[in-house]
């Protein structure tokens, strides 16, 4: 191959990978990525959740009402693995609902739809709704009990 050739895809690669950067509806999305799961559930209770990066232990939180647990990490695309996978648990009543949820994972979708630079998850007493952010909703997508690893 020409060493212009070569040059030539070199530059199309690049071109292509820094508008993806910018531009989700391309399909890519090559940058910092923001994973949010938010407490919203009706009944106001305590959300426990318990969250792993790959295999490394991010901790145990109790989440009150409205809050937040986040995670934010570069995604270099095939070069690295990255998967955000969750215990929660919550009184719902005499009852305690648990569920394990994937809520991210970079070699496969677990959404719906795809998400870019911000992985938006609401929890509430049915399940878990992930936000969409090209048509800008909200989209219910895993059930309580839930236990979805792939």
């Amino acid at each position: 191959m020409s060493s212009s050739k070569f040059n030539f895809k070199i530059h199309v690669f690049f071109l292509v990978a820094s508008l993806a950067r910018f531009e989700p509806s391309l399909g890519l999305y090559l940058g910092q990525r923001h994973v949010n799961i938010a407490n919203k559930l009706e009944n106001h209770e305590t959300l426990m959740i318990h969250c792993w990066q790959n295999s490394d232990d991010m901790g145990k939180r109790y989440l009150k009402y409205d809050e937040e647990f986040q995670s934010a990490f570069i995604d270099l695309f095939t070069f690295q693995h990255v998967n955000i996978e969750c215990d929660m648990e919550f009184k719902d009543g005499d009852m305690t609902r648990r569920g394990h949820f994937l809520v991210y994972d970079s070699s496969h979708d677990v959404r719906t739809r795809e998400c870019y630079k911000w992985c938006n998850w609401s929890v509430g007493t049915y399940g878990l709704y992930a936000y969409d952010e090209v048509d800008h909703k909200w989209d219910y997508e895993i059930p309580w009990p839930s236990n979805n690893r792939f």
